[in-house]
């Protein structure tokens, strides 16, 4: 599926050299990233910025520039088509407990303490860095800039904070940004039922494609977003003044 073929002029962010580095998802690989750094964004170009692969962290916009791989795919899901499959109802079921509620993005001592715990057991269980943040820190990395289609899904168990998921809403698209939730809820699936949240938001609001970032076939933390169905994939990471390209898989994982 290709979109209409518009011009959006260079110069509204800051372009930034990546350098070659380590890949932190596939062992013995190299990657280097391509860099934007915005102040701000309008939701229109925002939305042609996902559509030909960028994703945005705070003020800085990236997507993969790596040499001899294309293992990171980006993939969005249709939201109109969705369906959930067995496994991803049981796990709506397991939480119907847990409420949710769409608002601006914030930061409480709730959100320091349930993001420090999440990044400690990732740590002792994945390898992943020791990443403790603090309120600068975090208010640095996800409340700074001019974006005003950034959105905070708060989930909560008994009146008490378990989760919380950074969206981007851009007219009739949006983006899972990032999400964290209590270790000790972990074996619940909050992380699927994050997704299915979100998707039950985009349909109520008329969202045509629910942006997950990046597919990564060979790596456990990125693998399981082919599970979503059914989704497009983006044939490549084209410039700006080119139409994206966006197709179903010939193949994928059949979600149970």
């Amino acid at each position: 599926m290709a979109d209409s073929k518009i011009h959006i002029p260079e110069g509204s962010e800051m372009p930034l050299d990546g350098a070659e580095s380590d890949c932190s998802y596939l062992p013995g690989r190299s990657s280097l990233m391509q860099y934007r750094w915005a102040y701000a964004l309008t939701t229109e170009r925002y939305r042609h910025l996902l559509e030909r692969g960028w994703r945005r962290f705070g003020r800085t916009l990236f997507r993969p520039l790596c040499r001899g791989c294309n293992e990171c795919q980006s993939l969005r899901i249709d939201v109109a088509a969705f369906r959930a499959s067995k496994s991803q109802r049981r796990t709506r079921n397991r939480n119907s407990d847990v409420s949710f509620e769409v608002g601006p993005v914030t930061i409480t001592a709730e959100h320091l303490d349930l993001y420090n715990a999440y990044h400690l057991d990732m740590h002792e269980r994945r390898g992943w860095p020791l990443n403790m943040i603090t309120a600068e820190d975090y208010a640095n990395s996800f409340l700074e800039g001019d974006f005003r289609f950034s959105r905070e899904f708060q989930y909560r168990l008994n009146g008490r904070l378990v989760a919380v998921g950074l969206v981007d809403h851009a007219l009739d698209v949006m983006s899972s940004l990032y999400f964290y939730h209590a270790p000790e809820y972990r074996q619940n699936g909050l992380g699927v039922y994050s997704v299915l949240c979100e998707q039950q938001y985009a349909l109520q609001q008329n969202v045509r494609w629910l942006y997950l970032g990046y597919y990564i076939r060979d790596c456990r933390s990125m693998n399981y977003k082919n599970r979503y169905q059914p989704h497009q994939i983006l044939n490549h990471y084209g410039p700006f003044d080119e139409p994206a390209q966006w197709s179903e898989p010939k193949d994928c994982d059949v979600a149970k």
